[in-house]
């Protein structure tokens, strides 16, 4: 087999999955990783990224080394059986989500099995490549549910269910729809997703806890009470004086100058970091809201 990408997966209500829901419907739960594939090339065991062939000289987060280091025994002994069928799954690394069990995290998650016969391809059902998954003792992601003919609602009901790898409390990305019987008005074969709203400043927020992020550094070295106060204290020279409705104007007028001018000055100092601006304006404003607590408090 040559490396082959993954379909598209596109989002329920799309025209590319328009009557998916007519008949019987699987729901799994969407994890937040990457991309990835295991498949047989002659006698050897290759690994994809979403888009190319990885070795482990040029790797995914350490997919290759994974599957080929610690896994190896498992995929040799399961593609001596099925030398025809290439794995799909999701290898799980951090990204937008960090709230996964400590011990989720660094495995391969398999949740399609696509056989290959003189260059045509069949997705095995669920009830057809689970249990030999389950034999050959490899990871994949299960069926949170098997529907009839499910409205609209009845599958938008379990984004909110998908705790699949979770830590207690938390909620996964959202869902995968498969239909083994679809087929599109364009003749493919495709799946549909709903993936829930994820406020990422706030999981940003999140990780302040854990020292990871650089915003909260730049606002505590930058954002001093000295350049609170000197803005502010310019802010009532030039505005004969100080109402509430100039809080608005304050902060802005903070933002704009404080980003001017100390720009320069933050990139040197953290030499030349990723910045998340919507996140800096966050703690920038909680900032000058603890500085300023009178003003607010009105």
């Amino acid at each position: 087999m040559q490396f082959k990408s993954y379909q598209h997966v596109e989002k329920l209500g799309s025209v590319e999955v328009d009557g998916i829901l007519n008949g019987t419907v699987h729901i799994f739960p969407k994890i937040d990783g990457t991309n990835t594939s295991v498949y047989l090339d002659g006698n050897t065991i290759k690994v994809g990224s979403r888009n190319r062939e990885l070795t482990i000289n040029d790797d995914n987060a350490g997919a290759c080394k994974y599957v080929t280091d610690e896994l190896s025994d498992k995929f040799i002994s399961f593609f001596k059986a099925f030398k025809s069928y290439r794995l799909y799954g999701e290898w799980l690394v951090p990204h937008t989500l960090r709230t996964y069990n400590e011990d989720a995290w660094r495995r391969f998650y398999i949740f399609d099995v696509v056989q290959e016969t003189d260059g045509a391809e069949r997705y095995l059902s669920y009830d057809e490549y689970q249990p030999l998954l389950e034999i050959a003792g490899l990871d994949y992601i299960p069926r949170m549910a098997k529907l009839e003919n499910p409205t609209e609602d009845e599958v938008k009901s379990y984004v909110d269910k998908n705790t699949f790898l979770m830590k207690p409390n938390e909620i996964g990305e959202g869902i995968v729809i498969k239909n083994y019987e679809f087929v599109n008005r364009f003749g493919f074969m495709k799946w549909a997703k709903i993936v829930r709203p994820i406020n990422k400043v706030a999981i940003k927020m999140k990780r302040i806890l854990t020292g990871a992020e650089i915003e909260p550094l730049i606002v505590d070295k930058f954002v001093t009470p000295e350049l609170i106060e000197k803005e502010f204290a310019k802010l009532v020279t030039d505005n004969g004086g100080f109402e509430n409705k100039l809080i608005g104007k304050f902060l802005g007028t903070f933002w704009h100058t404080f980003i001017n001018e100390e720009i320069f000055n933050i990139l040197r100092k953290f030499k030349n970091p990723k910045i998340d601006f919507a996140l800096l304006n966050q703690l920038t404003v909680e900032k000058i809201k603890n500085v300023k607590a009178d003003i607010f408090a009105r």
